[in-house]
Parts: structure tokens; C-alpha cells; sequence
């Protein structure tokens, strides 16, 4: 059983069909927020990427990007300029393209702004398909896949943002019984109606901005998994002290964090029933070899033992709050032998090579005094007689740093950029013009991205 919806722009009247709240529907296949609270970390260029790989190796299902940050460099990324030569963001927020016409007359950009505007004023209407807010990126740049589609940014983000705050914090301007509930999962809502569309396959990707603003909560309570981008020229216990701190509410680095919790978002998620996101990766960039960087001013690279520090404080904040992390599920079958394995392209996710002799040795040793402690995280989940999975949370160091993090060369940063201004997902296999430090620097990057993809 479907209705029928009718949605009306400036050029063009569509008639989409929505399935009904009793129509069988498709599972999200996941959904992604990219945040560092440090400005400069690649989270732009890691989420248009990202979403580019994932698209391509997965043309049967719907790639949703969303672009969460008030500079909208993700959409400039997508959209690039008009026909004139103008850029079409700033030409969609400002209504002067492609507007939304509500009632045949109320004006509405397709933007993040709009819809959060909308929606957080009165509710999106019964008569507007949440899709009609998203452009598909293929009819402005024929370079990338036809099954990603983009959420807008907007400039006008940060100043949406205060109003945004005003409305969570009342029960008498907004048309919602718990207002900081309904406002903070805004965006969770628009991900999960487009995910209701019977047939889609939906897999989202969320670019954040670096402070914690409402902006960033309402975008990382829209995922279900967090990847973090860090660099090691700027690794530095503090900065993850904070972060923690920010989100959980643990580690927290000073007393006046426990005496304002009140006011503290995590404590205001738990407080309303708001998921937030489980860690599911953290990617490393390797220090510079610049040695100016490291001498020169602000130098401030640190030794190979402060780094090692500093992740060890993370594996003991893994291990003090493992709820806060994503434990892997990944299939036992086609399994890997040791070798292949060591030769494989796919990211190694335990240092145990679950053959089906070791797994059905683990799974008996349990009964055994002298057991290894790892048997007793193995659940698996039987799907039917040939498909078997397991979830295994890491019980060492080196488990832990194989398992949630991932170093990426420092060069892919150059490459991933240049890649981004030219609007072009294809890298070197696009770019003969460019050098051979270039091309190299391309190929393991994109090797770099399809270890990524491998892991989500």
C-alpha cells in the first residue's frame, strides 16, 4: 500500500510515491557522521571521498551525504559552479535556484537550512517528500556515480543554529511535546524517511563541523557510527580527553566539567532518550616529514613515545567504556588463512585467524580453566546453515590498534585535495597531465580509501 504525494519546485511538479507506515521496509545499511573536534583534521575530504569509493563499489545502493558544516565546502565539492560561472551553492541558499514552493507560494531553499528551518518550526507538512531537499550529483558533474545524493549545505547554518538552541530550550515557540528530543534528532528523522522508501539501500555519510555546536549534535546524533580523523603531528592526549569528554561525558579533565553536566549535551542525550553514535574507526595521518614544521614555529611534533601514550590512554578509555565503541561483526566465510591474510588488501580486523578449526577450538575451549580470556567475546549470529557471523571486541593493545585504528600517508592529503577543487573523484586515472609523485601519491591513496570501504 503506497499514497501518493505531490512536491512542487520553481521548473518542475513530480509525483512521488512514499510507501505507507505499513509497508514492508528496507534496512538502513548504515550510516556515518566524520568529526574531529579540531579544525583542519580532512573531514571534508575524507567524507567526499569516502562517499565517491562507496558508490562505485556499491551501485545498487543509495549513497545519502549530508553536509553539516556552516562552510559548505562539501556541497562546493559536489555541485561546483552554475552555468555562469557563479557558485550554485551560495545560488540555492539564496533562492536565486532551484527553490522548494510550499502552498504555491512559501519559498523554501533545498538546503540543510531549509529543511531544519521547516522542520524545526512546524514539523515537515504531509505533503513534502523529504527527498525533494536532495540533488543528485551526477547532473552537475557527469564524473561522479548516479546513486549519490547530497543534502545541501548552507552559509546560513551558524545563524540557524542560535535559533535552533532558542527552540530546544522551549516548550512554547516549537509544536513539539519534548522540543530538545525532537530538534537534536531533526536530521536522524530525514535519514531515516528517506531510508523508508521501499527498494532503497540506504548508506549515509555526514560531514560535521569541528565545534560542538547544535549543528554538530544534531549531526552526530543522525549516525550510528563515528569515524575519527586525527593527524599525529597534532596526537595529543589532551585533544582526546576533550573530545571524550564532549560526547560521553567521561575522562573528563577538570571538576567544573562534573559541576555544569547539567548543561552538557551528553548528559541532556541521556537525560532524553537520545542514541549517540558508537566510535567505529579512528584514521590516522602519519606525522610530516616536513622538518620545517617540526622545527619552525608552532612546532610542536610530537616523539614516537608521547604518540604511543597518547593511544594507549585511548585503548584505556576502550577498555573503561567499551559500550562507546562498535563492536565488529564481520563473516566467518569466505575465511582467510593466515597467508592470505597477510598478503590480503582487506584491513586484518583481530590478530586471530579465524579459521574453522580455530574458531570451533575457541568456541570448546571455553569450558577449559586455562582458557584465553578473547573466547568469551566471540557471539556468533547464524543466518542460516552457510552464513555465519562473529562479533569480537579486542582484548590488547595491539588488537585495539588493529582493529579501531587505521594510519593513512600523509601525502594522500595533497592528493585528496587537489582532487576536491577539481571537482573529480577519479584521481590519476583522470589526470595523466599530472606528475608521477602525483599519480603514485593517487594510487595509494585510493588504495588507502578502498582499505576504508573494506571496513564499513
Amino acid at each position: 500500500m503506497t499514497t501518493t504525494t505531490t512536491a512542487t519546485t520553481s521548473s518542475v511538479t513530480t509525483t512521488m510515491k512514499i510507501s505507507s507506515p505499513t509497508g514492508k521496509k528496507m534496512p538502513l545499511e548504515g550510516s556515518y557522521a566524520i568529526w574531529n573536534n579540531r579544525g583542519g583534521s580532512g573531514k571534508t575530504n575524507l567524507t567526499y571521498h569516502l562517499a565517491i569509493k562507496y558508490a562505485y563499489r556499491h551501485p545498487d545502493k543509495t549513497v545519502l551525504v549530508v553536509d553539516m558544516c556552516p562552510q559548505a565546502d562539501l556541497s562546493h565539492a559536489f555541485l561546483g559552479d552554475d552555468e555562469e560561472g557563479h557558485d550554485y551553492v551560495t545560488q540555492i541558499g539564496s533562492l536565486k535556484k532551484d527553490p522548494m514552493i510550499l502552498d504555491g507560494q512559501q519559498r523554501i531553499p533545498r538546503t540543510i537550512s531549509g529543511y531544519l528551518d521547516i522542520y524545526t518550526s512546524v514539523g515537515l507538512p504531509n505533503n513534502v517528500d523529504p527527498r525533494t531537499f536532495l540533488f543528485n550529483v551526477s547532473k552537475f558533474n557527469n564524473q561522479l556515480p548516479r546513486n549519490v545524493y547530497l543534502l545541501c549545505g548552507d552559509t546560513s547554518l551558524e545563524l540557524l543554529s542560535k535559533a535552533m538552541d532558542l527552540k530546544r530550550s522551549s516548550n512554547t515557540i516549537t509544536p513539539y511535546a519534548n522540543p530538545w528530543r525532537t530538534i537534536t534528532q531533526s536530521l536522524r528523522a530525514f535519514v531515516h524517511k528517506i531510508g523508508e522508501r521501499r527498494g532503497i539501500k540506504l548508506m549515509t555519510f555526514i560531514d560535521t563541523n569541528s565545534s560542538f555546536s547544535i549543528c554538530t549534535e544534531i549531526a552526530l546524533t543522525a549516525a550510528d557510527r563515528l569515524i575519527l580523523p586525527v593527524s599525529e603531528d597534532h596526537l595529543h592526549r589532551n585533544g582526546f580527553e576533550y573530545l571524550f569528554s564532549l560526547l560521553y561525558g567521561f575522562s573528563q579533565p577538570s571538576s567544573i566539567y562534573y559541576y555544569y553536566r547539567h548543561y552538557s549535551f551528553y548528559y541532556r542525550a541521556d537525560e532524553n532518550g537520545v542514541k549517540l553514535p558508537k566510535i567505529h574507526l579512528i584514521l590516522c595521518k602519519v606525522s610530516s616529514d616536513n622538518q620545517e614544521m617540526k622545527i619552525g614555529i608552532g612546532g610542536n611534533t610530537p616523539t614516537a613515545t608521547e604518540i604511543d601514550k597518547c593511544w594507549r590512554f585511548v585503548y584505556d578509555i576502550y577498555t573503561k567504556h567499551m559500550d562507546a565503541f562498535e563492536i565488529r561483526t564481520f563473516p566467518t566465510s569466505p575465511i582467510l588463512s593466515l597467508n592470505e591474510r597477510s598478503t590480503s588488501t582487506t584491513p586484518r580486523l583481530s590478530s586471530i585467524s579465524m579459521t574453522p578449526q580455530s574458531y570451533r577450538e575457541q568456541r570448546h575451549s571455553t569450558s577449559t580453566p586455562n582458557t584465553p580470556a578473547t573466547t568469551s567475546h566471540f557471539h556468533n549470529h547464524i543466518h542460516n546453515s552457510n552464513n555465519l557471523s562473529l562479533q569480537y571486541q579486542a582484548q590488547t593493545f595491539e588488537e585495539f590498534m588493529r582493529q579501531y585504528v587505521m594510519h593513512i600517508g600523509n601525502e594522500t592529503n595533497v592528493v585528496s585535495r587537489i582532487a576536491v577543487k577539481s571537482h573529480s573523484p577519479l584521481l590519476a586515472v583522470k589526470h595523466p597531465h599530472q606528475s608521477q609523485e602525483y599519480q603514485i601519491g593517487a594510487q595509494t591513496f585510493d588504495k588507502t580509501l578502498n582499505d576504508i570501504i573494506e571496513r564499513i
